[in-house]
């Protein structure tokens, strides 16, 4: 199964995934990593509801996106993955899923966050996580839509040159 993109982005599924990310990539299935949203069958209901029918969708808690990555549960299909945060992707890389690019697509103001690009914010923690990331060599393209040029988070958080 080969994953288009895995993207973080504290929307989930909206319509710069949808018709921007989608328009692009061609996926055959959008898969939500997020163990609230699982957990939560109101919520589920409404990001599955902003998929279009041509695309499948599919929302996994974070222990069930792993044991589908392994089981390679969705076959050929074209797997956009998303999560919420930078955590997540550390989780799963913690679990032996291999990741070698982030797409950073939005991470939005909260208290306590602070702007590094137009569309990411990050507080201590995100730092600390994209420190992480970036020390086991993922790359980390900080992009809200693909007409954006990308700029690289770990060169700009200054843990690379």
């Amino acid at each position: 199964m080969p994953l288009v993109m895995i993207r973080i982005d504290d929307r989930l599924i909206h319509g710069q995934v949808v018709v921007g990310w989608g328009s692009v990539l061609h996926p055959d299935r959008i898969l939500l990593c997020s163990d609230e949203v699982a957990r939560v069958e109101w919520q589920r209901t409404i990001y599955l509801s902003a998929v279009p029918d041509s695309i499948k969708a599919s929302v996994l808690s974070l222990e069930e996106t792993v044991n589908a990555l392994r089981n390679n549960e969705f076959g050929d299909e074209r797997v956009l993955l998303l999560v919420d945060s930078p955590q997540s992707i550390i989780e799963l890389v913690g679990q032996q899923i291999v990741i070698e690019k982030v797409n950073v697509g939005g991470m939005h103001f909260r208290p306590g966050k602070n702007q590094i690009s137009p569309f990411i914010f990050v507080d201590k923690a995100d730092i600390e996580a994209f420190r992480v990331l970036c020390n086991k060599g993922i790359v980390l393209e900080g992009r809200d839509v693909p007409t954006r040029s990308p700029v690289n988070i770990c060169k700009v958080l200054g843990f690379v040159e």
